[in-house]
């Protein structure tokens, strides 16, 4: 829940502050729209962190599929968020298919192994066992509970604070205009009354109805499907305390809970227990009245919750209507829920998740089904105007992005408001043109997480309902910023395209011989901080050596020209002198001659033949040439040709801008030379790909080990870059 994150986030903030570690300990709130990024850990990920999001932010980047991140850069999160954390999951009766998945993660990281111990636990008020025991995980392991001494105090108020539970009958026709009017009969001026529906769709109708009733007191829409900016003002509207007229909050399940409201009246459409027992304890939360009221009413449809769950809570309610309940009585009733059959995942997804490259259409492995309910599944969208089939400005920004259902996405693109049928757009990692990066998105494309922009022209927003898809009026460009400084320890944005080179863009030119030497001091200081464990002294040695010779692709010809190509006039005879270089002093992209060119596997080709002297008897050779060829994210487990990097019967067919036989030269990597070296795609048992899964499927490796040793290679290549000329 958004709401529980900002609020918890405050409260670390305040923690953190009071005992002074405000400076020692980052504090991250990842959940869509936040204005967070991915960068503010990745340059620092020894410094001790408090993460708190929401559950598809966080766990699909721990199952390598990270929503709202570079597709290049979700090994970093895979790497960073399985070792060496702690995972707290909260209120996990709300999340759904999520509850099982992460208890099955935990156990796949005790089984695989990690390179620093990670740990979880899973907390609620409403626990029920049966959520937590997984096919991998069976045993519950240890429980902590509430004593009796834990339950004195404020605390002791809240779980005897009492309701009076009352059923309200609503008409099948119109029911949102009966309960208006019921809320507003029922409001006491300067107190809060909230209502609390099961969908987006019914607490926006009520909202109307109470806003065409014109009551003295506020009215207030809160649900997830706004804009930041909106939900931000929303959020601020419902939790500010009621002025002399009081106010109507009507909101979905984003209130349900954790949220320190205290209501005098509170309406719930019925749902499943433990959802009525969350809603019931923001109704008199304080225990400050004695006259509260909980007011329910079953809803028209019992989505997105059973049916059986939700004629459960009716009958038990109904047995305690017109009595005065207290939360402790509303927790032990036994109203049992439904077994749901849902989606686990096993060990052999996570084994294939590891992969991240695309198939030959761009798609890849689909995480929502581990993380969300198929009803629930949401793309993030973004408005802007679009001229010539391309929108304007580069990849959405947060506070641009809304959330909106896929199901509903979908009906919108097929109506074709504007007639022109397709009208959504998505930036293509694929795409041959730098300059034309966008797709048009069919419904087909759309899963949850994806990044959709839509005509502005066509509407579908408003700021007081949100997303709108009946709203046909122009919605206002959020005008997105300027592309950010890749200096001052940012790192690079529009990391989107296969050639895509941001990180060597730098504000002066920076030798390719000094760059290698600063990275595999990063390396080492990384690794001296982090302590890893769980790695051998091998291991270790193996990031190390590949800091030192990741970038010796660079020398190549293609890439040294493609950067020359940038200078002024006046300076590059002078740096045709100077080089090769590893950075550009400008920050104009590089374009490359063949397309689609890429050092790291110049880099990998020229270590697995001649270059291999460089690695001298090194244990862990393949494990270096591994990570000097992933630190940019495009060649992981696979030397995989994009579907435009297409050959002629009149020019050689080119894998990732590499001809076979094509030549590095010698290269300098400040401890010796690499010779000059023919490149060529090893095939046989020598195959790049062979050596790649063997080694994540080494028993002493793993996946979990390799991305964490991935991370500490690309963060020290980040950071080494980050000093020069303030380049990212």
């Amino acid at each position: 829940m958004r709401t529980l994150v900002e609020q918890t986030a405050d409260r670390f903030e305040s923690w953190l502050k009071r005992l002074g570690m405000d400076g020692d300990i980052a504090l991250h709130k990842v959940q869509g729209g936040a204005g967070w990024s991915d960068d503010d850990w990745r340059l620092i990920p020894d410094r001790d962190a408090v993460f708190v999001g929401t559950i598809d932010m966080l766990l699909s980047r721990a199952l390598n599929r990270g929503y709202a991140d570079r597709r290049w850069h979700w090994p970093m999160a895979f790497g960073g968020f399985n070792n060496g954390a702690h995972w707290v999951f909260d209120e996990i009766q709300l999340m759904d298919v999520a509850t099982p998945n992460t208890r099955q993660l935990q156990s796949f990281r005790d089984s695989f192994g990690t390179a620093l111990p990670t740990s979880s636990t899973w907390m609620s008020a409403t626990v029920d066992e049966r959520l937590l025991s997984t096919v991998d995980r069976p045993d519950i392991g240890s429980t902590i509970e509430l004593d009796d001494q834990d339950r004195r105090g404020a605390l002791s108020r809240r779980l005897d604070a009492l309701r009076t539970v009352s059923e309200i009958d609503l008409p099948l026709k119109w029911p949102e205009r009966t309960l208006a009017e019921q809320l507003v009969d029922r409001h006491e001026p300067g107190t809060l009354t909230l209502a609390v529906f099961n969908t987006v769709d019914r607490a926006t109708a009520a909202w109307s109805a109470l806003k065409e009733l014109g009551p003295d007191a506020d009215v207030v829409l809160l649900h997830s499907r706004y804009r930041p900016a909106d939900r931000e003002a929303h959020t601020a509207a419902a939790l500010s305390p009621p002025g002399p007229a009081g106010k109507i909050v009507v909101s979905t399940q984003v209130l349900e809970a954790g949220i320190d409201l205290s209501s005098a009246v509170l309406f719930t459409e019925s749902a499943p227990w433990p959802s009525i027992v969350q809603r019931a304890g923001r109704c008199n939360r304080d225990g400050a009245r004695d006259d509260a009221q909980l007011l329910w009413a079953m809803p028209p449809k019992s989505l997105p919750y059973e049916e059986d769950d939700v004629h459960a809570s009716a009958s038990a309610l109904r047995l305690l209507e017109g009595e005065r309940v207290s939360t402790t009585r509303l927790q032990n009733a036994d109203v049992r829920t439904v077994d749901r059959i849902t989606p686990v995942i096993r060990r052999k997804d996570l084994i294939d998740l590891f992969d991240t490259t695309p198939d030959l259409s761009g798609n890849d492995v689909d995480v929502a089904r581990f993380i969300r309910d198929r009803g629930d599944r949401t793309v993030q969208v973004a408005w802007r105007e679009v001229a010539d089939k391309q929108p304007s400005g580069a990849s959405p920004r947060r506070d641009e992005l809304c959330g909106v259902p896929i199901a509903e996405l979908v009906q919108w693109l097929r109506k074709g408001n504007s007639g022109r049928g397709n009208s959504a757009w998505f930036l293509d990692h694929l795409a041959r043109d730098r300059d034309q990066p966008w797709a048009e998105c069919k419904a087909g494309d759309l899963r949850d997480g994806v990044e959709v922009v839509l005509y502005a022209s066509e509407g579908g927003y408003d700021s007081e309902i949100g997303w709108n898809p009946r709203s046909k009026e122009p919605v206002a460009v959020v005008t997105p910023p300027g592309s950010p400084s890749v200096g001052a320890g940012s790192l690079p944005d529009e990391d989107v395209a296969v050639a895509d080179e941001p990180a060597s863009l730098a504000d002066a030119w920076y030798p390719l011989t000094e760059h290698l030497i600063d990275v595999e001091r990063e390396c080492t200081t990384l690794l001296e901080a982090f302590g890893a464990v769980g790695l051998t002294a091998e291991m270790h040695h193996a990031a190390i050596v590949a800091g030192r010779l990741h970038d010796i692709g660079k020398a190549s010809e293609v890439w040294q020209q493609a950067a020359l190509a940038t200078a002024r006039d006046d300076e590059r005879d002078d740096l045709q002198s100077g080089g090769p270089f590893a950075k550009t002093g400008n920050r104009t992209p590089l374009h490359f001659d063949p397309p689609f060119f890429r050092h790291e596997l110049a880099s990998a080709l020229a270590l697995m033949s001649e270059g291999a002297s460089a690695l001298g008897d090194h244990r862990e050779t393949d494990l270096v040439i591994y990570l000097v060829a992933s630190h940019h994210g495009r060649i992981r487990l696979s030397i995989r040709r994009p579907p435009s990097e297409l050959g002629t019967d009149d020019q050689a067919v080119t894998t990732l801008g590499i001809a076979p036989g094509s030549e590095l030269p010698e290269v300098d990597h400040g401890d010796g030379t690499i010779p000059a070296t023919q490149l060529t795609i090893p095939t046989g048992r020598d195959r790049y790909e062979r050596r790649a899964l063997a080694l994540r499927d080494r028993s002493d490796l793993g996946p979990f080990r390799l991305a964490f040793l991935e991370m500490v290679v690309r963060c020290a290549d980040w950071r080494a870059s980050r000093n020069v000329g303030q380049a990212p």
